[in-house]
């Protein structure tokens, strides 16, 4: 029976595995995503922009093919105008 995992494709490190399926996937997808908007928070980290691209992968019989990606864009300000207003 296959499994998924994440994969962060910078630096080909398995963040998670033995998922049971694309769902599973994307709620870890979620709790990373937390977690790390939460130790940026906690460092004092907030402005500026940070970019982390994962694969999900399915995982067969120990091979792995990537069936989907998603990027994380953390630490980013969500100012709608760029401008000051005058």
């Amino acid at each position: 029976m296959p499994s998924y995992q994440l994969r962060d494709t910078a630096t080909r490190r398995v963040l998670a595995r033995g998922l049971a399926d694309y769902a599973a996937a994307e709620a870890a997808l979620d709790r990373l995503d937390d977690k790390l908007e939460h130790d940026l928070a906690a460092n004092g980290e907030g402005a500026g922009r940070i970019r982390l691209r994962l694969d999900v992968e399915k995982v067969t019989d120990g091979a792995a093919e990537a069936v989907g990606h998603h990027v994380l864009l953390l630490g980013v300000d969500d100012c709608t105008d760029p401008l000051p207003a005058l």
